[in-house]
């Protein structure tokens, strides 16, 4: 074999090793939401070894392969180069045993946009293997030293440590089609949805916005054969895909969940949906990293009034909206509410019937949900008897405030919550337990400038609880926590700071008892 194919075939083998040792960081930009920006700002987090692994990795590759090469000189540069090999692959598969130990909280979905990420970026760090690959032989025949040659292929190891930029420069060229492609499909479904006569509805706000879709989707099922955006699905993207999905066909009325991160977001989704009514569940500091300030959040977050006919707003938002001739306020559907442990009771007001009514769902954030979707029903024509039947049918929302019972113990999972008024929410639901009750959190994220603040008030407020244990994860917003708690007069002998979720769970395992209530608050994504 010639010795271009022998540099190519060695490009493509140590470029599928390198590629699949580090499949993980794919999941980690598909986090980022394919930003280069959010995949840096995570590899360079505080605490996160990612690219400390890498270095080491690359060290040792060095340093083996260079010590064997030398061992092995007796047999020519050639075959001591060959026998080098050994511990480079040894320890690649090393690498590969050891980093699966680290595995993301979010696995990679292997969707057609990350595949042909992957493919774009072996074929680049295949490319860049070969070159380091053609230069370090170019500079060994030049140099002519035997003693040379035997280390002459050290500096190669420098290319683990070059992975997370070829990464990035594969998801940059990747992109240029992926962001073409996806406009083309997201106009189609705008074609699609301008032909049809589907009633359309939107939801936005900075928080509920999941958790009201479910509610409002089980209770117009009762009249319409409805279909909503799926799990979290709030971008044009994942709207288009719902509208060229089996079950989007026949349907009389569409759901549709709008997030919001930037400028602009919520003019380009309302255009594409074209709501006929809305619910704007209100506006808080979520996203103000993006929005600059909470005027800025609620400045993006008001287009909604442009464009549907029928706004039902939030209690919160009444001084805000009520200039706008098509906003509304819930008026009285629920009264007598009874917050209880596990579960909430209250009285349906609504045509002149009152019916009592038992659900699953938690706290004043799930009571205001349910005020929100009933008035919206009442304005689509469900009877009092229709709404009645579908709020016997809710089941809670998977990681929001989701009750689980097991082995005894009642565990909170408000793993999706992110924001500071659920926060508060889920602390007041721990709270109405009568055993020993423990709260799992992170922090809360995407506050800007007032993350910090946001964060000692959550101290505040869990310190306020009196709760029996507090167990804070990382170190990326800890600190503020912690300051909080302690400063409110939080028992010092309580609280716990472990580095990870497994660790966490690993520090619970060894309080736990049946009797207990444990709220899971903010499992923040690998990307913070």
């Amino acid at each position: 074999m010639g010795e271009v194919w022998i540099r190519i075939v060695a490009s493509l083998v140590t470029a599928c090793l390198f590629c699949i040792c580090t499949f993980q960081s794919l999941g980690a930009m598909q986090q980022a939401g394919y930003k280069n920006g959010g995949f840096w700002r995570w590899l360079k987090r505080k605490g996160n070894l990612y690219f400390n692994r890498l270095a080491v990795f690359a060290l040792c590759i060095a340093l083996s392969t260079t010590v064997v090469s030398l061992c092995f000189s007796f047999l020519g540069a050639r075959w001591a180069l060959v026998c080098s090999s050994a511990p480079f692959f040894a320890l690649t598969f090393l690498f590969l045993a050891a980093d699966s130990k680290y595995a993301l909280k979010v696995q990679v979905k292997r969707t057609g946009r990350v595949k042909r990420l992957f493919a774009a970026y072996l074929l680049l760090t295949a490319c860049t293997a070969y070159i380091l690959i053609a230069v370090l032989y170019f500079l060994a025949k030049w140099n002519g030293s035997e003693l040379y040659a035997l280390v002459a292929y050290a500096p190669f190891a420098v290319l683990p440590i070059l992975l997370p930029l070829l990464l990035c420069l594969a998801n940059a060229i990747t992109g240029v089609f992926e962001n073409a492609k996806n406009r083309k499909f997201v106009k189609r479904a705008g074609q699609v949805l301008g032909e049809t006569k589907i009633t359309r509805v939107a939801i936005v706000g900075s928080y509920g916005k999941t958790s009201i879709k479910n509610i409002l989707f089980t209770l117009l099922s009762e009249k319409y054969a409805a279909v909503e955006t799926p799990a979290s699905y709030n971008t044009p993207i994942g709207i288009a895909k719902t509208v060229f999905s089996d079950d989007f066909e026949e349907k009389e009325l569409f759901i549709a969940e709008m997030g919001a991160r930037k400028r602009g977001d919520i003019e380009e989704l309302c255009r594409l949906v074209k709501p006929d009514y809305a619910i704007f569940t209100g506006v808080c500091e979520q996203h103000i990293q993006t929005f600059g300030s909470l005027d800025g959040v609620w400045a993006e977050k008001s287009k909604i009034f442009d464009f549907a006919k029928t706004v039902v707003c939030g209690e919160s938002l009444r001084d805000r909206a009520s200039g706008f001739e098509n906003a509304c306020f819930v008026g009285g559907e629920l009264k007598d509410v009874e917050l209880k442990a596990t579960e909430t009771a209250f009285t349906l007001c609504i045509g002149g019937q009152e019916k009592r009514i038992t659900v699953k769902l938690l706290g004043n954030a799930a009571v205001e949900n349910i005020s929100l979707a009933v008035a919206l029903c009442v304005r689509l024509g469900l009877t009092a008897d229709e709404i009645a039947r579908g709020l016997e049918k809710l089941e809670p929302v998977a990681h929001r405030l989701q009750l689980i019972e097991n082995g005894g113990v009642y565990i909170l999972d408000d793993g999706y919550n992110c924001n500071p008024r659920g926060a508060k929410e889920g602390v007041a639901a721990l709270a109405r337990f009568s055993g020993r009750k423990c709260i799992v959190t992170p922090g809360i994220v995407e506050c800007g400038v007032l993350e910090e603040s946001i964060n000692e008030e959550l101290g505040t407020e869990i310190a306020a609880a009196g709760l029996d244990k507090v167990i804070l994860i990382g170190d990326t917003l800890v600190g503020a926590v912690k300051a909080g708690y302690e400063s409110a007069g939080g028992d010092k002998e309580k609280l716990t700071v472990a580095r990870s979720l497994d660790l966490a769970k690993e520090e619970l395992s060894k309080w736990i008892q049946a009797g207990d209530a444990v709220l899971f608050l903010n499992d923040l994504p690998d990307v913070y």
